[in-house]
């Protein structure tokens, strides 16, 4: 081979060495940028899992802090809803056992509150175990314009009376039941404040 060739060959050599290593410098640098952008890409991902990890523990935190609220304020309504029950019955307990003068002064105020909303000419209704001290006390508001009447059917009533028009139009319910239903709501505040301590 002739010199002129052997310095072709050599020059051709050494300018594909030098494409070939300038390629490969060029891949090389594509592929520490491509490692680069997935390393970002990667951390990115990472950093979305973890965020929207938190947020869903934090919901759930959440759901189970909302959940046991909720159980203790059914557990304060019961024991609430209790305690006014108690309270009803011990009421209950306690007007059973008044001696006879004081139900019939208990009888007596209520028929005066019935004849408040009714007028002096009512028909008073009780319970049977009633009667007797009912009619007591009748006899002592019948005077001047007051004209009542004792029914002789009874009602179910632990107590109290009902006293309505003499055709029925109106009526006005004072037994025990209804007052201590009326008071209810008024009780139930005041338990839950003493429970609550406000």
């Amino acid at each position: 081979m002739s010199k002129a060739a052997a310095d072709t060959l050599q020059k051709v050599a050494a300018e594909f060495e030098a494409d070939v290593l300038s390629d490969l410098q060029a891949g090389k640098e594509q592929a520490l940028q491509n490692v680069q952008a997935v390393r970002r890409e990667t951390a990115q991902a990472v950093a979305k899992t973890i965020e929207g990890g938190e947020r869903q523990a934090e919901s759930v935190k959440r759901q189970i802090i909302g959940a046991a609220e909720l159980e203790v304020r059914n557990a304060q309504l019961r024991s609430l809803e209790t305690t006014v029950n108690e309270v009803f019955d011990s009421a209950v307990r306690k007007v059973s056992s008044l001696s006879d003068s004081a139900l019939e002064g208990s009888l007596t105020f209520l028929i005066k509150e019935g004849m408040d909303v009714i007028g002096p000419r009512a028909v008073v209704h009780c319970s049977a175990n009633q009667r007797k001290a009912v009619s007591g006390a009748v006899r002592k508001l019948n005077k001047g314009p007051v004209k009542l009447t004792v029914d002789e059917k009874g009602i179910e009533t632990i107590g109290g009376v009902v006293l309505a028009t003499s055709n029925g139009s109106m009526k006005f319910d004072n037994t025990y039941e209804a007052r201590l239903e009326r008071m209810r709501q008024t009780l139930r505040k005041e338990v839950a404040g003493i429970l609550t301590g406000s």
